[in-house]
């Protein structure tokens, strides 16, 4: 009956753990990577970013 229980217990941590985890992706995905926080991407937006008139200056240390 002991192991029994030491089985059930494992199985309720890993189960725990692993529901934690899916948490936890979902929650950087929803945060970071969901549909509402991409940007719209046209050709006019790419042309402006490749053919744009501002220059970037590198400064030395």
């Amino acid at each position: 009956m002991e192991q029994k229980h030491k089985e059930t217990k494992v199985t309720l941590e890993l189960a725990l753990v692993i529901a934690c985890k899916l948490l936890f992706i979902f929650c950087l995905w929803y945060f970071f990577f969901s549909p509402e926080h991409r940007t719209e991407v046209t050709p006019e937006v790419i042309s402006d970013a490749f053919f744009s008139d501002t220059q970037t200056t590198s400064v030395s240390p």
